[in-house]
């Protein structure tokens, strides 16, 4: 299964283009992250205590995150990062690692395929670096890894139809996606 977290403001703008054209052809679960409610993180670390509830949104997302195969994280670049929903939703990783019924948690990620489609309007193919990093470590600890990103450049609707390479990457996706 294939669930797509998308973090862009713009239901219908770029980057949510780009990505519906990388998985065209594929069932997929769109979750589109500005349409939950993500709480502030709760650090627990050093209070030897753990989560054991959540009252927001995040447990029925990461659920399904964890019954998926491929998860491709999608978010516009603002500010050279991803999106604020997105990072909201990273954060709370925090949270599943100190909680009891998510013990195989990091063995869980470290399964799936992920992917990052990311678009920006300010020479994203440089500046987005940062991103992809901040994605790779994130996964890196917990024992996961980025399998693949697509960098689309697009100011303005509609202009990722002008950006080729993200295009042409897009299509490769739809011969290397995995699906079960």
């Amino acid at each position: 299964m294939i669930t797509v977290l998308f973090g862009g403001s713009r239901p219908d703008g770029n980057t949510a283009h780009l990505t519906k054209m990388a998985i065209d052809g594929y069932d997929y679960e769109w979750i589109d992250l500005t349409e939950h409610q993500l709480n502030p993180v709760r650090d627990v670390r050093h209070d030897n205590t753990t989560i054991e509830s959540y009252e927001d949104d995040y447990k029925t997302i990461i659920d399904k995150v964890l019954a998926s195969d491929t998860v491709i994280i999608a978010s516009p670049i603002y500010w050279y990062s991803l999106s604020a929903s997105m990072k909201a939703f990273i954060d709370h990783w925090s949270e599943t690692l100190m909680d009891p019924r998510y013990k195989d948690f990091k063995a869980e990620m470290a399964k799936k395929d992920f992917r990052l489609i990311i678009v920006g309007g300010d020479c994203p193919k440089v500046k987005a670096k940062p991103c992809i990093t901040q994605v790779k470590y994130s996964l890196e600890f917990l024992g996961a890894s980025l399998s693949g990103y697509i960098i689309g450049t697009a100011e303005r609707p509609g202009d990722i139809e002008k950006d080729v390479y993200a295009l042409t990457r897009a299509q490769e996706w739809q011969q290397t996606l995995q699906h079960k």
